[in-house]
């Protein structure tokens, strides 16, 4: 399933309707899947009020709420809402431009995992946050505009510069 039906899903289920109403100034900050684990998501809704996040994970039958959290974020940080009219580029279609970005630029560093966040990043707005875990342990990053599909951003790193000395 494609974000906006499963989007479409959650805000029809009573669940979300009833938590809605009770977390009014909440908004939408951002989506998660793996896609090696499959059809769910991860839907994540913030509340600038108390810097805090609630997260609904929709699977293929099932809708559950995670409780509130403290959002993983560097300080100063804003989590900024996703404009989902904005969001023209579905999540197949970044997924394929990925690959054939991936194929092109670094052929050597094929995906064993994949980890997709569609999120809103200052300077960059509505992006597809891709990163893929690849055979030679390295991480390749790519930042694809969820408007028109373009790479705005990418990096190759090895997963043992994440190491701390």
């Amino acid at each position: 399933m494609d974000l906006k039906p499963a989007l479409k899903r959650l805000e029809s289920s009573k669940d979300f309707r009833d938590w809605r109403k009770a977390n009014r100034s909440t908004y939408f900050s951002y989506a998660f899947k793996i896609p090696q684990e499959g059809d769910e998501w991860q839907l994540g809704f913030y509340n600038k009020k108390n810097d805090r996040i609630t997260t609904f994970v929709m699977s293929s039958g099932a809708i559950s709420i995670r409780p509130e959290e403290e959002i993983f974020k560097k300080e100063g940080m804003n989590v900024n809402e996703i404009g989902l009219e904005k969001v023209r580029i579905a999540f197949d279609n970044a997924i394929a431009k990925a690959n054939e970005f991936q194929q092109k630029n670094y052929p050597k560093d094929g995906s064993i995992k994949t980890i997709v966040i569609l999120q809103n990043v200052e300077k960059l707005g509505d992006i597809w946050n891709i990163t893929y875990i690849t055979e030679s342990f390295n991480t390749l990053n790519m930042k694809i505009s969820a408007e028109n599909g373009k790479v705005v951003e990418h990096s190759l790193s090895s997963v043992f510069d994440f190491r701390k000395e």
